[in-house]
């Protein structure tokens, strides 16, 4: 009995071995299958998504690059910006009579130019939105550009349209899921891709490796699987920040569960007094100043009604994010009263959480060097998209030879 049970159980663990490895073959040849699907289809999409990250990973500086003339100064070695109320004022001697002006950004470096967005209601109910910029030296108007025409997309200049279409493939802020719905099929078929690198039954450093003197087949294959594993944890993230800012409602509730979201902050409301005039911008920013002594004015959101506040912006060093501030301070227009005071130091763990978002995706957390890794991932896409539709050509055509 006791040799016959010794007999029979390496045939057992062999009929199990065997069972185990068919398994797995059958379950990579469906994973391979989705992955290839995905990829040919929503990885084109991708493709596009990905090199317009890696433009607008640099965003500002082409921007201005393309717009020097009117949106670059020359900085004067000692000279400091003219006030606020002076820049404004420039700006708004500037506007057409029935401009609205919205907001004042400040310069971003000592040789950009003050930034004023003002509207203009057409006569068939629509909006035009303008962009006026200052000499923040001389307080000089050096030019503005239509940013926005009657609400129509493709109206606006070349940076504002690429931000669009990389968040909305241009169909509208109302749409913006269909992006976030194919960004999480290529979430999936990454970690599938991931699982298909694996070497059940090999070395795993032959996966980091490319043979540059094989063949064609063999390197398109190598490249697509050493590409794919060195740049995944990149590429998850781009994916995973962007699907949350998409569908920002459900990830605000999502992480509300572990902690605590407060809703968007209200900024209060003025109170019209009998007889007095708003106080200017600067006075504004003195009250915020008393909130936030250390900073760099980042903008001023101007009232757009009788009710309407000033809100002052105070960008702090330590920001993650550079694009706006979590800074920012409510003063009534007319008693220069501060109503509300937004103060990131005071997040909780989930709305920093959010807060680092859209710093992650774009890269601007971590500066220059942030930002050039962004632009590098945001080329990957079209080496995997490339290399994948070589192989998959390449077996199409073995398969027909077959």
């Amino acid at each position: 009995m006791v040799e016959r049970t010794i007999e029979v159980r390496p045939k057992m663990g062999a009929e199990a071995a065997s069972r185990i490895g068919r398994r797995r073959d059958v379950a990579r040849k469906v994973f391979l299958q989705i992955h290839r699907t995905i990829g040919l289809f929503a990885g084109a999409v991708f493709v596009l998504v990905g090199l317009s990250g890696a433009i607008l990973a640099f965003r500002e500086n082409i921007d201005e690059m393309l717009n020097a003339s009117i949106m670059r100064v020359d900085a004067p070695a000692q000279t400091a910006y003219r006030s606020p109320d002076a820049i404004l004022g420039a700006a708004r001697a500037a506007m057409p009579a029935d401009g609205k002006a919205e907001r004042l950004t400040m310069p971003r470096h000592p040789g950009s130019a003050a930034a004023v967005t003002y509207m203009v209601d057409t006569d068939d109910l629509e909006t035009d939105v303008f962009q006026l910029f200052v000499d923040p030296y001389t307080a000089k108007v050096k030019g503005q550009r239509l940013f926005l025409h009657r609400g129509k997309t493709f109206s606006q200049p070349l940076i504002p349209l690429l931000m669009a279409f990389h968040w909305t493939l241009l169909l509208g802020f109302n749409n913006a899921y269909v992006l976030g719905s194919i960004a999480i099929f290529v979430f999936f078929s990454i970690l599938i891709g991931l699982y298909l690198w694996f070497p059940f039954n090999g070395d795993w450093r032959l996966g980091l490796k490319i043979k540059w003197g094989a063949s064609a087949e063999r390197l398109a294959y190598d490249i697509h699987r050493s590409v794919g594993i060195y740049c995944a944890a990149f590429l998850l993230v781009m994916l995973s920040t962007g699907i949350a800012m998409i569908f920002k409602p459900a990830t605000r509730s999502v992480t509300s569960v572990f902690s605590p979201v407060r809703p968007k902050p209200e900024f209060g409301k003025s109170k019209p007094l009998p007889g007095q005039s708003p106080i200017g911008v600067d006075a504004a920013v003195a009250a915020a100043d008393k909130i936030f002594p250390d900073g760099r004015l980042h903008w001023i959101l101007l009232p757009s009604a009788p009710t309407g506040v000033y809100v002052v912006g105070k960008q702090s060093d330590d920001e993650p994010n550079r694009t706006k501030t979590s800074r920012n301070v409510g003063v009534d227009q007319y008693s220069g009263k501060v109503l509300h005071v937004q103060d990131r130091n005071d997040f909780t763990g989930g709305e920093k959480f959010i807060e680092w978002l859209f710093p992650l995706h774009s890269g601007e957390a971590f500066g220059a060097i942030g930002r050039s890794i962004v632009l590098m991932i945001g080329l990957t896409p079209l080496t995997l998209y490339l290399t994948g539709f070589l192989r998959w050509r390449q077996r199409r055509r073995a398969k027909r030879r077959a």
